[in-house]
């Protein structure tokens, strides 16, 4: 399962759009198939961002809101930052930026929490905060522990 979610995220990353869907509905099968909410949440975030891909916004709103169903019975903060991130993403193309930024501050608590879980001196904090997506989506602090606007 973790190598049909890696290849679909390598062929969304490459524009292979058919293949990136058909890899993408083989992990939600599979996903589906468990008890596993994480991997179910994962699926469903995974849909949406091809469906993203794939212009269908009706189709990755539905999927979105099927992974925050799974959410609501489960507490995954590991996978609920990138639902949010998902909406936000899906909200920004559409030009709502209000909701977008909604869903972007909910995916920046739910990431601080996680690497607030973590000692401050712990190198996953460090690694976790650093990486691409997570970065992406924290507004920059000033010295001092302040927030500063994104422009």
């Amino acid at each position: 399962m973790n190598a049909q979610l890696g290849l679909s995220n390598v062929w969304l990353a490459a524009g292979s759009l058919g293949r990136a869907r058909t890899a993408a509905d083989g992990f939600l099968a599979s996903a589906l198939s468990t008890a596993e909410p994480n991997l179910q949440a994962l699926g469903w975030d995974m849909q949406a961002r091809v469906s993203m891909a794939e212009k269908d916004w009706q189709g990755a709103d539905r999927d979105i809101e099927r992974g925050l169903a799974v959410l609501e019975r489960f507490d995954v903060p590991t996978v609920a930052w990138r639902l949010h991130a998902t909406r936000s993403e899906l909200y920004r193309r559409s030009r709502n930026g209000d909701a977008a930024e909604v869903h972007r501050a909910r995916a920046e608590r739910v990431i601080l929490s996680l690497a607030n879980s973590f000692e401050p001196d712990e190198p996953l904090r460090s690694s976790f905060l650093a990486a691409g997506p997570v970065r992406r989506l924290l507004k920059p602090r000033r010295p001092g522990g302040g927030v500063r606007e994104r422009r």
